[in-house]
């Protein structure tokens, strides 16, 4: 596998290493896996502290909500939110932190405030400005395939809100989508997104492409994507990938009898578990970042996962015979 280096900042990632998890800071009221448990600044930093100290090499702060049925969060009121989060995350850890926001307002603010990342769920289709305000910078991208943007009258979109991205694409490009593999449309989507990076600044180097997992798809295009992931390489950016708590895990442990339900302790522990299962095999194909929800099930996955993947240069341990 090709080795590669993400760049942001003044600093260096370089793929091949052990994978990074990124641990994720929902500051909303409404968020589809935790509910609101981390609203509020105070909650938040506690939270991304106990993250890291857990494992987390990466926060990941948001203060919009993209589940589906979501409410449009106005911009004051998402700075609002992830700001003084960011902040006081930055005076407390050196851990690279990015923010989850699809608006360029939000994002410049946030740059203003120290992230490290734009982690942009449109992937510069959304706001026309977001790729300019990252191109100002020099922080790293974290650009999304966005279905619901690529697939708007597609049944998987219907109970998406609306991310912006009027004129992204032309009506004759929509159309082909409709009947495109899935596969082929994300590989189209990134195409433009790149373009859009190159044409505002953004090297290629800054860049980490995201397959948009759970983002109005069907069950069966999420595992495809998961499963041809590896297609991603070939436009020489690292992969980001959050898998942890989507609904289609949900529904394959719902249609083999397994207690998926989040509001009973183990359908909760059920829906980690089986995330963790796709760290491993995450991990194992060499994914550089990995977004999750909790340390426990995912760094346990992914350090048996890497120690494989990485046979040849992890060091020897002998261990004393096992006594009866």
């Amino acid at each position: 596998m090709e080795e590669l280096i993400c760049k942001y900042k003044n600093k260096v990632l370089e793929s091949g290493k052990e994978t990074i998890l990124c641990g994720i800071i929902n500051v909303t009221p409404d968020s589809f896996s935790d509910g609101g448990k981390f609203f509020g600044v105070d909650k938040a930093v506690k939270r991304a502290m106990e993250l890291i100290e857990s494992g987390a090499r990466m926060i990941d702060v948001g203060g919009e909500s993209t589940r589906p049925g979501s409410t449009y969060v106005e911009v004051e009121e998402e700075i609002s939110r992830v700001i003084p989060v960011i902040k006081k995350l930055k005076e407390m850890t050196d851990v690279p932190i990015s923010i989850d926001t699809w608006k360029a307002d939000v994002a410049e603010a946030a740059i203003e405030a120290g992230v490290d990342f734009v982690n942009d769920i449109t992937g510069f289709m959304g706001d026309p400005k977001m790729a300019e305000v990252v191109g100002k910078s020099d922080v790293g991208a974290i650009v999304m395939f966005n279905p619901k943007i690529a697939r708007p009258k597609h049944k998987s979109s219907a109970n998406f809100p609306s991310f912006g991205g009027e004129g992204a694409f032309t009506e004759e490009e929509l159309k082909s989508f409709e009947d495109m593999d899935i596969v082929e449309v994300m590989k189209k989507y990134f195409e433009k997104a790149l373009l859009r990076a190159h044409e505002n600044g953004i090297e290629r180097e800054r860049i980490m492409l995201d397959p948009g997992i759970g983002f109005a798809l069907t069950k069966k295009e999420n595992l495809k994507l998961i499963d041809k992931i590896d297609t991603i390489r070939d436009f020489g950016c690292f992969i980001f990938l959050g898998v942890s708590r989507k609904r289609f895990i949900t529904n394959i442990l719902s249609e083999n009898n397994i207690d998926a339900d989040g509001n009973n302790e183990e359908g909760f522990e059920n829906r980690d578990e089986a995330s963790a299962a796709l760290t491993t095999i995450a991990s194992y194909k060499g994914i550089e970042v990995l977004r999750v929800h909790t340390m426990k099930h995912h760094l346990l996955a992914k350090l048996v996962a890497d120690s494989v993947r990485l046979n040849e240069v992890i060091e020897d341990v002998n261990f004393k015979p096992y006594s009866l």
